[in-house]
């Protein structure tokens, strides 16, 4: 089952990623809120560490794909923009890192990394997703569109 699954979300990933690579204008933009670099800002503040925020998209949740959001230590190379994966792509803003890697790459390209803050919760999300069929009411899980 799991082997299946993976199998499905390379293939929507294929043909995503192709998708994305013909569509000049939005190549590789994942946009970082002024919210979200808050967020991140505070975070690297409070553990006095350099820290990125680790996007990726993985099967699951009510709609078929999920994202999925991690909190790492990220070590900042000379030039800035070496990372450990060579799978891995970096965007940053106002010293703020946002880390995706390329498979999960095709899945949110031209989206927008947020912080919400609500009264029940506080959470990062993906929203305006251009690659997305539909979203479930908590915003976490999602149909790509084909």
């Amino acid at each position: 089952m799991l082997a299946c699954q993976a199998g499905v979300r390379t293939a929507v990933a294929t043909r995503l990623y192709r998708r994305m690579l013909s569509e000049a204008a939005r190549a590789h933009a994942v946009e970082i809120t002024p919210t979200c670099v808050k967020r991140l800002k505070e975070l690297q503040e409070q553990r006095r560490k350099n820290v990125a925020l680790r996007v990726t998209v993985d099967g699951g949740g009510c709609s078929g794909f999920q994202y999925a959001f991690d909190v790492e230590n990220w070590e900042v190379a000379p030039d800035q923009k070496s990372l450990k994966s060579g799978n891995d792509v970096l965007f940053e803003k106002d010293g703020a890192a946002v880390i995706v890697d390329n498979l999960s790459l095709a899945y949110i390209s031209g989206s927008k990394v947020d912080y919400i803050e609500e009264m029940i919760s506080s959470s990062f999300r993906v929203t305006e997703n251009p690659n997305s069929e539909t979203s479930c009411g908590c915003g976490t899980s999602f149909s790509p569109k084909l």
